[in-house]
């Protein structure tokens, strides 16, 4: 379908090839701007949570291509049927997010929809040697994450009534935390590549990485950080279609692997505002860690990126040695 649209730029064919997290385009010689759009439907109950799970995540687009948010706009659709009221706490939640971000909320659009969404578009700004391409991953990077996996399976087991609120609370807390601290990291240590890990679950924007990179990668199924209780859902057949789309067209990628393996769904699973992913040379992984830890962010050692048949991903329990 992609391949059907006309490419009126330069900087379009790069989207359509590298599959970037934002659009790229240079305002001078030293500055750039960085856009993007994202919205989806509720994945808890508290409208609240949900502006801030929302708005996060389309901040987050921002983030992994190093830049800096510079303004908001609201995208909503909502039944009038719900009423103002629970409308106004997701639209707090998004404005709250947003003024911590820094960037600033500049309007927005509604319209009358059968089903509730939220999201944003955003601007923001970077220099272009600050920039971070999905592409640029090379043999021997190591692969760090700073989000566990888990809440699409989390909130189909909250829509089906296996999981409260409560149980739901750690995720939602993660979700709705800003990858601000992790991007500032990665620009301070230098990183080859970058992307965060939302609807294509890790498998799918690892692949996207992979593809734009022509590399490989190993990832170590006993280093991916999970939600608690989602191993136990996924076995239980708790999952969203979303998961089993992903599976169904990533899963050649991965080899010989066991499809219903609770450890390699997991990979399939859609995240919602979901941690970045960096691609970063091995001599310089340790120090990665580090600014991860002292900015306060949580970081796996997921993997490694290989020279084999590039968009490949081969799995293995744990790290040589």
């Amino acid at each position: 379908m992609l391949d059907r649209l006309p490419r009126s730029s330069e900087a379009f064919a790069r989207l359509l090839e590298t599959r970037d997290d934002a659009a790229v385009t240079p305002l001078a010689d030293d500055l750039c701007l960085v856009q993007t759009v994202d919205f989806f439907t509720p994945i808890v109950d508290d409208a609240y949570w949900f502006g801030q799970i929302a708005a996060a995540n389309a901040l987050s687009d921002i983030y992994a291509m190093g830049a800096r948010p510079l303004t908001a706009m609201n995208l909503v659709a909502w039944p009038v049927s719900l009423g103002m009221d629970l409308l106004a706490e997701v639209l707090r939640g998004g404005a709250e997010k947003v003024l911590e971000a820094g960037a600033e909320l500049a309007g927005g659009h509604t319209i009358d929809d059968k089903e509730p969404k939220y999201g944003l578009a955003v601007s923001g700004l970077a220099k272009p040697d600050e920039i971070v391409y999905n592409a640029g991953a090379q043999p021997g990077d190591r692969l760090v994450l700073t989000k566990r996996l888990g809440i699409g399976v989390l909130a189909s087991a909250l829509k089906n009534g296996i999981v409260g609120e409560a149980e739901m609370e750690p995720a939602a807390r993660e979700a709705a935390a800003l990858n601000a601290a992790a991007s500032r990291a990665m620009l301070r240590v230098g990183v080859h590549a970058a992307t965060d890990v939302t609807g294509f679950g890790l498998a799918g924007h690892l692949a996207e990485m992979l593809d734009a990179s022509g590399a490989a990668a190993i990832v170590w199924l006993e280093a991916v950080p999970l939600h608690e209780g989602v191993l136990d859902l996924i076995a239980r057949g708790v999952y969203a279609g979303g998961l089993r789309n992903n599976r169904d067209y990533l899963v050649e990628r991965l080899g010989d692997v066991d499809r219903d393996d609770p450890r390699v769904l997991a990979l399939f699973d859609p995240q919602t505002s979901g941690g970045l992913l960096m691609a970063v040379a091995a001599d310089r992984h340790d120090r990665l860690l580090a600014e991860l830890e002292g900015a306060g962010c949580t970081a796996w050692t997921v993997g490694e990126v290989t020279g084999a048949a590039a968009g490949t991903i081969s799995l293995r329990q744990e790290p040589d040695g």
